[in-house]
């Protein structure tokens, strides 16, 4: 039977148990700041909460995983469509990429009149060479810096809207951060820019939005991506920024196309502990406990291991018998040839590299090149080893050990 102290230990372990569920269950979650935009997210950067409300106040809005040239192949393949089939397409991302292919099938779209907005913080080569725009970036870090700045309440900049014929002229105050980039246009390759970015600690003017005309249809480039999510939507009056944006697009069905969601298998028992935080740290507590117990009432028992010496290495006892056999005899043509062989074979194995099969000036000039080396540098000590090994005479010690010290030098830069 277990005693006492046992039983006490125990129910200490499982109430400990109890309390840390606890306290992790009732805790409150930290946001995750990571730009998703995907319809089911309802964190910040997703765009749950911004699908909602745009559904709300526009009828014919809708969210679909399909492509544009999924959405072209919908309509006929005609120059130029009736209104009562035009549609407007909206793309949120962080990076939006458009092959060539993308493009023709977007200057399609645009001339049969659908309207198009392109919604990210970076745009593709092609995007930019089709259109004649440029992405500016800013110094701001959305994910280390966004939390703390929201908590400090940093200065925020002024994006500006001019007056239209349904709207007056209008500024909107983001943080920094929710437009880290900037559009430039080459002349006559846009429309005009109608939004303008106003940054109070700088004092530049850069647009963040920018109009082609593509009779019948028209394209938007967007640079603020972040806005167009639930905390762009919830963030102050900023959701009348969106509206303004999306109005341009007129009150014809709106289809805002995100990437394919990709299922995934259902978690194991163990997976879905270690994802879920409160449960890991349930359980990373109670498997300290029950390791406190073990080494509470586990007897140990010592028992002495041996140590067993590595074998040794009888190929470098060869070797140094047959380097002291040499030098003993004073063989020292003998020594500089063995070390030749053994660096050439390293050079064939380690780099496919062969010198004896060369003339010596070429041999030179590759292996100068392998260790980046000028070749003036190289070939002259090449050419005396060289000499030496094939000629066979007798050299001083002196002269062995300057060779041998030149290939180690060698050796030394191949590896670098």
């Amino acid at each position: 039977m277990m005693r006492r102290n046992q039983i006490i230990f125990i129910i200490l372990i499982v109430v400990c148990f109890v309390v840390v569920f606890l306290v992790q269950y009732n805790a409150p979650r930290p946001f995750v700041w990571h730009p998703t935009f995907h319809h089911t997210d309802r964190q910040p950067f997703g765009c749950a909460v911004f699908d909602d409300v745009v559904a709300t106040s526009h009828p014919n809005y809708h969210v679909t995983n399909r492509s544009l040239y999924q959405c072209y192949t919908d309509a006929d393949d005609s120059p130029v469509l009736p209104e009562s089939r035009r549609r407007s397409y909206l793309i949120v991302d962080e990076y939006i990429y458009l092959s060539d292919s993308d493009i023709v099938t977007l200057h399609r779209m645009l001339r049969q009149g659908h309207h198009v907005m392109l919604c990210a913080s970076s745009f593709s080569d092609e995007i930019d060479e089709a259109f004649g725009i440029t992405t500016e970036f800013t110094n701001d870090d959305l994910t280390k810096y966004f939390n703390r700045a929201v908590k400090r309440g940093a200065v925020r900049d002024s994006i500006y809207l001019g007056s239209t014929r349904t709207n007056a002229e209008r500024i909107y105050r983001v943080y920094p951060q929710l437009h880290p980039a900037y559009l430039e246009s080459e002349p006559g390759e846009l429309g005009s820019a109608y939004s303008r970015c106003v940054c109070d600690n700088r004092g530049r003017s850069l647009a963040v939005e920018v109009q082609v005309d593509s009779c019948p249809g028209r394209l938007f480039i967007v640079a603020t991506p972040l806005l167009f999510t639930n905390y762009g939507m919830l963030d102050g009056d900023n959701a009348s920024y969106i509206f303004r944006l999306l109005s341009l697009m007129g009150r014809r069905p709106l289809f805002r196309l995100q990437d394919e969601v990709i299922t995934v298998a259902s978690p194991g028992l163990l997976s879905a502990i270690t994802d879920e935080s409160t449960l890991h740290g349930a359980l990373i507590t109670l498997l300290l406990l029950i390791f406190l117990l073990m080494a509470n009432a586990a007897q140990r028992r010592q028992r002495a291991i041996p140590v067993v010496a590595p074998p040794a290495n009888e190929m470098l006892k060869f070797t140094l018998l047959i380097g002291n056999l040499f030098y003993q005899k004073k063989n020292y043509t003998g020594l500089v040839q063995k070390k030749y062989h053994y660096f050439c074979a390293d050079l064939r194995r380690l780099y496919a590299l062969d010198l004896d099969a060369t003339p010596p000036d070429d041999a030179a000039a590759q292996l100068a090149s392998r260790m980046a080396l000028p070749t003036e540098e190289v070939a002259p000590y090449f050419i005396e080893l060289k000499n030496v090994v094939h000629d066979d005479k007798p050299i001083t010690q002196a002269h062995m050990r300057r060779l041998i010290d030149r290939i180690n030098e060698w050796k030394r830069k191949l590896s670098q």
